[in-house]
């Protein structure tokens, strides 16, 4: 966060939006032949499930056309025609039209090329003056994949502000199951996220938390870690797991389930040092660690892994450290003699630094960790940002408040 004596400065801060292959690049890449079972597997079905949340955005490639289609609605004001391309197979496209000036948007959802014949495809913005900006909630979409149709709820959210338009989905839709590991009750799912057809968890977020916990809203892109990196090897609550992904058709639709394959490894140890540590991940080496509330020595397998994700939690306030998005942080070792000292997590301090830039004072605001590593606090009321008062000898100089970025 940054303030500046003289003058505000502002900027439009963007996500930076995803590619996505969709639901086919998930089961498509999902083979039965991948996972054996053994006695010591166990297997979570799973079940297309819908939130009244969104739990991952996309961005989706845009192709526009200038020729109208065979058959479309009466139209007026700016339109724009063109093609929503989902990925996976060619089928997945989806046809559409909008109407910036009227809000509305048509979306060919049977791909037959006409635009009239599917009352599900008809929607309206929400917005109370339609703009360049236009969001269409709640809309269903059905997918091919190789092992069958499956389906995702999705608020599209459509951008006319340069010669090519931009689409954003808001995925309200995942998919999740009960396990049952060593006596615990788990949620376990899998949240896609731009996968490829070359690499298809790549990009894959994987669903994992209490069972009790089920019932809250949870979001693969907020940092609490309710969702973390799908990886075959995991390690979770004390123990090493090979996980593998499998679907087949029932019933003309994708059924998806998740294996956990209990695994024999050698453990180090490693010293938590921080305070209030909710969730720690621990990526980047021979298997992804979760560990939950860790304090003082644990055990994790022996190998090197990347800076942890950290999600914090204190009487109901969190706050999320995300170090590959700070470019910083230190690889951290296990195996060795003396455990290496993992100084993430609370307390929290707040810090400013003052740079001059000619005549201006710029003042940065950090959230500081135990480690020196910055958080972000969850659910920040940005009605309300950090402020700042500057005095001399009691006579107070400036004031004035942060602003985001």
């Amino acid at each position: 966060m940054t303030a500046c004596l003289r003058r505000r400065r502002a900027g439009n801060v963007w996500l930076a939006w995803l590619t996505c292959a969709f639901v086919a690049a998930i089961f498509g890449a999902l083979r039965a032949a991948d996972a054996v079972p053994s006695s010591n597997t166990i297997t979570a079905s799973l079940e297309y499930q819908e939130a009244g949340y969104s739990v991952v955005n996309w961005g989706v490639s845009v192709t526009t056309q200038a020729t109208p289609f065979k058959k479309e609605p009466a139209v007026s004001g700016r339109v724009i025609r063109g093609v929503l391309n989902f990925g996976g197979a060619a089928s997945n496209s989806i046809p559409f039209l909008w109407q910036r000036d009227a809000g509305k948007l048509a979306l060919d959802l049977n791909r037959n090329g006409d635009l009239t014949d599917d009352p599900s495809g008809e929607f309206s913005t929400h917005m109370t003056a339609p703009g360049r900006v236009e969001m269409f909630p709640g809309v269903h979409m059905v997918f091919d994949t190789p092992s069958g149709k499956c389906q995702a709820l999705v608020d599209l959210s459509l951008y006319d502000y340069t010669q090519q338009p931009l689409c954003f989905c808001a995925v309200h839709s995942f998919w999740q199951g009960r396990v049952t590991l060593q006596g615990r009750d788990w949620q376990a799912g899998v949240v896609p996220n731009g996968l490829t057809q070359s690499k298809p968890f790549e990009n894959c977020r994987l669903l994992l938390r209490p069972w009790n916990e089920r019932t809250a809203p949870f979001s693969a892109d907020d940092g609490s870690l309710a969702c973390v990196s799908f990886s075959r090897n995991l390690f979770l609550d004390g123990h090493a797991y090979q996980v593998d992904s499998i679907a087949r058709a029932e019933n003309g639709g994708a059924k998806l389930a998740l294996q956990f394959t209990e695994k024999s490894v050698t453990l180090g140890e490693v010293n938590v040092a921080g305070q209030f540590i909710q969730r720690l991940e621990l990526p980047g080496g021979p298997y992804l660690v979760v560990l939950d509330r860790p304090a003082g020595i644990v055990k994790i397998p022996v190998g090197t892994y990347d800076p942890p994700n950290v999600h914090l939690e204190k009487n109901g306030v969190a706050a999320n450290c995300v170090p590959s998005q700070q470019g910083g942080g230190s690889r951290i070792s296990a195996g060795g003699k003396t455990p290496v000292v993992v100084d993430v997590g609370g307390p929290l301090t707040n810090s400013v630094s003052v740079v001059r830039q000619g005549q201006d004072l710029v003042l940065n605001y950090r959230l500081v960790g135990a480690g020196g590593e910055t958080y972000k606090m969850a659910n920040t009321d940005s009605t309300k940002p950090p402020g700042f008062v500057i005095s001399k000898n009691g006579r107070k100089l400036a004031s004035g408040a942060f602003e985001f970025g």
